[in-house]
């Protein structure tokens, strides 16, 4: 069976081309770190 994986994509830019826009993957995972970062000041970054 082929694997076909679609790319998903958070932010996308009219007119520009598609190496500038946000993945999915990427944006989830800046969310994540950044929550990490935020939740650190109450001792829950983990």
């Amino acid at each position: 069976m082929e694997n076909l994986q679609k790319e998903c994509y958070a932010h996308s830019l009219k007119r520009r081309p598609k190496s500038e826009w946000q993945t999915l993957e990427g944006h989830l995972k800046n969310v994540a770190e950044l929550a990490r970062q935020f939740a650190e000041s109450f001792n829950a970054g983990d």
